[in-house]
């Protein structure tokens, strides 16, 4: 069983006992996250399926996720949004792709109004949802919530970046988090992970 890596400083409180962190979503990993995506494609599931795109491929917190329109989207290269939480502005690059996509379910969805939520559903009817069409998705042994999005692209990330230190100080600073620890302990990052880390020793020839 992987432990989850907790700086010492964190770890081991004044009184000298552990501190409990409780996980309440995982993050996927790449087949995982397409396996559900397929299955909410082709049965139809458009707005999970979109609720599962943009959210890995924005970052969004679903308090702001939820606030996309249509129009925000649809033959648009960018996303400006004001995060709720943080009050921060934040610009978005839209792929060519995603925009495409999003225009196309549009139009299956037959909808007229551009300037209509893309998502119009209480958060905790999409945890509840997610976690069925996850389960028939053939995900297993995952904790499936709307923060497993934002997990999913900071361990995304952090792998295409070689693991590195300073990719996470980059995603620290995107989560808005207080220390590049937190963000460790948010992305679940595992000792093993960070153990890995010291497998160099190939690098010696004398």
């Amino acid at each position: 069983m992987a432990l989850l890596w907790v700086p010492e400083a964190l770890a081991y409180p004044e009184n000298g006992t552990m501190k409990k962190i409780k996980k309440t979503s995982d993050h996927l990993e790449e087949n995982e996250l397409n396996r559900l995506l397929k299955y909410c494609r082709k049965n139809q599931l458009y707005t999970y399926y979109l609720v599962v795109r943009l959210g890995v491929s924005t970052a969004l917190r679903y308090s702001d996720l939820s606030q996309i329109r249509w129009k925000d989207i649809i033959g648009k290269t960018e996303l400006v949004i004001t995060e709720k939480k943080t009050k921060k502005v934040r610009s978005i690059p839209i792929p060519t792709e995603l925009s495409e996509t999003t225009e196309q379910i549009y139009k299956t969805m037959k909808l007229k109004d551009p300037t209509q939520r893309i998502i119009g559903l209480h958060i905790r009817t999409v945890n509840k949802q997610i976690k069925i069409h996850a389960a028939k998705a053939g995900i297993r042994n995952k904790k499936v919530s709307t923060h497993t999005w934002r997990k999913t692209f900071g361990r995304e990330v952090w792998r295409r970046n070689n693991q590195s230190e300073g990719s996470l100080i980059k995603l620290s600073y995107l989560f808005n988090h207080s220390s590049v620890a937190i963000t460790r302990i948010y992305l679940n990052i595992t000792k093993e992970e960070v153990d890995d880390l010291y497998n160099i020793q190939d690098m010696f020839v004398h």
